[in-house]
């Protein structure tokens, strides 16, 4: 076989091999089908070939399988299989497999800057595109929806503010430089683009901005080697391909996912444009597309996904796609995908979302392709290449001769440690960039924002779990009995908001009151929170005040008989059976918004509207409560913010609490605060009121231990236990139950 061209598969008919041509790849290659259809094996095959070809690969693996490339399978089992030996022996020979792991040093560390300029001599339109992808994704990373209302007027202000920047060609490679840059914007920007956003806006994004330099938060963008996409295509030694994964399973937050690839995304797409390429330079590999470029939604990874799908076949640049979730992916941006694969699909839904496409490249067979598309088998795939083949190839995917399993950490680790790839990235570790281990950096650990808030807002005095605060609290001794009321973390702006008084006076005063030691401040998210010494909190852990925890509400034994009501059951006999029960804590940040929308019958006006909403302390959900229909959960998308049923106070016994009372069964936040509002922000396009402080919630669950007699295996089962609603899903995890 030529090593221009892929072997992939044999013929469902005559056994013989089904090849395609490596220059095929330009335009793209996409395979779709349900779970357990074999994509990934599919997908692992045509890398073994682009290996066997010499083309580089970056692949993004959020599953860990596909890691596994780093590992040689069975030789006299592949070629039992039908490979040939030979297959084995030149691609275990040629591949040179980094695993790189954001946030993590089980692997290679690897950090984005989502920052980054766009490269120098771009056409104009291009250079619009690039500076609009890096401003909708640093809006997104800061919790705004740019789809619409405040967070598009913040994508527009840091598109007008990284234009004029980038503009007299001084760098942004930090966040903290761009939160100067904002707070400093008419250095750089006229007075009509500095006002597209109020000073208050501008002093949170800068908050904001802070945050993502101090902490864990912090890794993704500071840890380890900056990611390069032209120094991946060009590490390994002479003779060698690198195949550069992409280990996702390292950052616990999906909207650390998003960012990450979004940002891959981009810099592929700004390292073509500088290198084209008539011959095929790279393969750029998404596992699961779905989410990623959704047919409604606009994620930060749309747009230069889909720029990657119109013109990276210009540049040498080849996407191979697959996915299980059709429903989910924009086929409009599909449109460029040259090469099908289509896998077993047994959803009617899925089997009609696929028919344009088989209809627009094969219509003479469509009827014989959907109506057998159900039946295949793992690794059957109906191929459909018009620009190869002149029908459809019914085909079994070979066998792989790397090794095909899910990696965890620890086995990423193991494979590292040993492959001695470290000492090539000698700096690909959890070290700050340009810093020694634990060593600080003087300037950034002093950096001040500076800046003062709009206060025209109505603090909300009066209102249930609201901080309660003197109107004349801004001078020591005020404070000082303000704080010691309520077990509360508070920063200096806040404290600013909620009074009506300067900024710089709070501050002041805070700092006083820590030398007398009346008052205990520690730094969260880069900035210091300040509290009583009569109250503890827990800032290492997120636990900052107010506290406070919803009382049971519902009986043991009739949660119990929920629970029972759930079980799996055939008409005879139930399968499950309840083996332990006990009651968990679940912490929920409560954040108040505000929203404007129009009342009135005929002159309609302007109403705001102040609303609470609870984010899911572990997991990001926002709750979602209909008690009248039986549903409690924490809803991740598409979510509306006037159909969002919530929690009604009167409804409810809330209790003031202190640490103290925090036991084994409280669990612990996950999410900071400034993510909870970061949350609501981007998922509801609402309004923050800066004047409520967020406070923890924690509301009583039932966990039932329950073991299904049949196969001996054990899952958890939980209803709520203030109202008694059984949850579907699991709310400590987002697993289904």
């Amino acid at each position: 076989m030529s090593k221009n061209k892929l072997h992939i598969g044999f013929s469902r008919k005559d056994n013989e091999n089904i090849e395609i041509p490596l220059k095929s790849l330009k335009r793209h290659f996409a395979a779709l089908g349900s779970s357990g259809s074999g994509k990934t094996v599919l997908v692992k095959a045509i890398m073994e070939e682009c290996i066997r070809a010499g083309v580089p690969l970056l692949l993004i693996d959020l599953q860990g399988d596909l890691a596994s490339l780093a590992l040689d399978g069975d030789k006299e089992l592949v070629e039992s299989k039908g490979v040939p030996g030979k297959y084995y022996d030149e691609i275990n020979r040629k591949k040179q497999v980094a695993i790189w792991t954001p946030a993590s040093s089980k692997g290679l560390t690897l950090s984005i800057n989502p920052l980054k300029a766009p490269p120098e001599g771009m056409d104009y339109e291009d250079k619009i595109q690039a500076i609009d992808a890096v401003a909708d994704t640093v809006a997104n990373i800061l919790g705004y929806n740019t789809e619409k209302g405040k967070g598009a007027e913040v994508k527009s202000y840091l598109y007008l503010l990284l234009e004029a920047i980038w503009g007299e060609a001084k760098a942004v490679e930090k966040f903290s430089m761009l939160a100067n840059s904002i707070l400093n914007d008419t250095e750089y920007l006229d007075e009509a683009s500095s006002a597209m956003i109020d000073e208050k806006t501008k002093m949170q994004l800068a908050k904001q901005m802070k945050t993502l330099t101090i902490g864990a938060d912090s890794l993704i963008f500071n840890a380890g080697i900056p990611l390069d996409v032209e120094k991946m295509m060009t590490w390994n030694d002479k003779g060698r391909v690198p195949v550069n994964v992409m280990y996702l399973n390292t950052l616990r937050k999906q909207e650390d996912k998003i960012t990450f690839i979004a940002d891959t995304a981009t810099q592929v797409y700004n390292f073509m444009l500088r290198n084209p390429s008539e011959d095929i330079q790279l393969v750029f590999v998404l596992d699961e597309l779905a989410g990623l470029v959704p047919p409604i939604r606009n994620p930060p990874t749309k747009k230069p996904i889909q720029l990657l799908l119109k013109q990276a076949r210009k540049y040498g640049v080849s996407l191979l796609l697959a996915t299980q979730n059709i429903s989910d992916v924009d086929y409009k941006s599909l449109g460029q995908v040259g090469t099908w694969a289509l896998g077993r699909l047994m959803a009617r839904q899925d089997i009609e979302k696929v028919k344009d496409i088989v209809q627009s490249i094969s219509p003479a067979e469509t009827d014989d392709i959907l109506s057998n598309i159900s039946k295949q088998k793992t690794g059957q795939f109906m191929l459909l290449a018009p620009d190869i083949f002149n029908s459809v190839q019914r085909m079994q995917v070979r066998w792989l001769v790397t090794d095909h399993t899910t990696l965890d950490d620890v086995a990423v680790k193991k494979i590292t440690d040993k492959s001695g790839i470290r000492d090539k990235f000698p700096d690909a570790t959890l070290m700050k960039r340009g810093k020694k281990n634990n060593e600080e950096d003087p300037e950034e650990e002093n950096e001040e924002i500076e800046g003062e808030f709009d206060e025209d807002d109505d603090f909300l005095k009066g209102t249930e779990m609201a901080a309660t605060f003197l109107p004349e609290a801004t001078t020591p001794t005020a404070i000082t009995k303000a704080l010691d009321a309520d077990p509360i973390a508070l920063t200096a702006e806040e404290l600013a908001i909620a009074t009506d008084a300067p900024l710089k006076k709070i501050t002041t005063s805070l700092n006083s009151l820590v030398t007398k030691k009346k008052l205990s401040t520690e730094k969260v998210e880069g900035t210091k929170v300040y509290w009583s010494i009569k109250h503890k909190m827990d800032p290492e852990n997120n636990i900052i005040g107010p506290l406070y925890k919803i009382q049971v509400n519902f009986p043991e034994a009739k949660a119990a008989d929920v629970m029972s009501d759930n079980l799996k059951k055939s008409l005879f006999k139930k399968h499950e059976e309840i083996k332990r029960k006990t009651i968990k804590y679940l912490p929920m940040w409560r954040v108040g918004t505000i929203d404007t929308v129009k009342v009135g019958t005929f002159k309609k006006k302007n109403k705001e509207v102040k609303r609470y909403y609870y984010v899911n302390a572990l997991t990001g959900g926002i709750l979602d409560l209909d008690i009248k229909n039986k549903k409690f959960g924490f809803p991740f998308d598409n979510i509306d913010p006037e159909e969002l049923r919530t929690l009604n106070h009167k409804e409810v016994t809330i209790n003031g609490i202190t640490l103290d009372t925090l036991l084994g069964s409280y669990m612990k936040p996950i999410l900071n605060r400034m993510h909870a509002i970061g949350v609501v922000e981007r998922k509801l396009a609402v309004g923050i009121n800066n004047k409520v402080v967020p406070s923890l919630i924690w509301y009583p669950i039932f966990e039932f231990s329950i073991k299904d007699k049949d196969n001996n295996k054990r899952r958890q089962g939980h209803v709520d236990a203030v109202f008694g609603i059984h949850m579907d899903n699991n709310p400590f995890t987002d697993e289904d139950d």
